[in-house]
């Protein structure tokens, strides 16, 4: 059940980035992606997420760079995910619902992308699963 919504998240995550290089973006640019968790536990989400990736063949440092972002209260999710917007990432990734909500309120144009235990209609993450927003 893991690995399938690793490879929902990590089939997403493509998705949005993709938009750009259709736009006409040089493939030479790596893609920037932010990612957010509160440590322990998720820390093994962010290296499945690292090992989907490279399944993918997408090597880090060269397609994709990773700016991670381990906090301890909502307060630093909400900081961080300000400073990723600030610095232009292409999207930002977030592990767990209150992590994800969190940055959703500190942020006005980075599209994010969400593993969440939840669910995210309910949670008001998303609008619908067919209109997600």
């Amino acid at each position: 059940m893991e690995s399938s919504r690793l490879a929902v998240g990590i089939a997403l995550i493509l998705g949005v980035l993709a938009a750009p290089c259709a736009e006409g973006q040089t493939s030479g640019n790596a893609h920037r992606v932010g990612v957010i968790h509160q440590g322990g536990p998720y820390e093994g989400l962010v290296e499945g997420l690292r090992r989907g990736l490279r399944e993918l063949g997408l090597e880090e440092g060269k397609q994709i760079v990773l700016d991670i972002r381990t906090t301890t209260d909502l307060k630093g999710v909400e900081q961080a995910a300000r400073d990723l917007e600030r610095a232009k990432v292409d999207l930002i990734y977030t592990v767990a619902t209150s992590v994800t909500i969190a940055a959703k309120q500190a942020t006005a144009h980075t599209p994010i992308v969400f593993f969440a235990g939840s669910a995210p209609v309910a949670a008001g993450l998303v609008e619908s699963f067919a209109r997600p927003g």
